[in-house]
């Protein structure tokens, strides 16, 4: 693992965003400083890609709202498939 995402999924348990769906693959990650940003999951040529409007993710750097976002969406994913 890279140390940028080590940092970002340390920062992901540290901030306690909270996370909503607001429709398949595509949700909103809200700060505890109220800033929200909206995260989609998508899989191209069977890859999985989480994008962030974030500054950070803006410039396809790994960012912490994508960390949270991708856990749950694999969560997600993971129950439909089994139900």
């Amino acid at each position: 693992m890279t140390k940028r995402i080590q940092n970002a999924v340390a920062k992901a348990k540290r901030a306690k965003c909270r996370v909503r769906r607001v429709a398949a693959r595509t949700y909103e990650s809200r700060t505890p400083q109220g800033r929200t940003y909206t995260v989609r999951c998508e899989v191209r040529d069977g890859r999985r890609y989480v994008i962030c409007n974030c500054a950070a993710g803006s410039v396809n750097q790994v960012c912490y709202h994508a960390i949270g976002v991708a856990l749950l969406d694999t969560a997600i994913t993971g129950y439909q498939r089994s139900h």
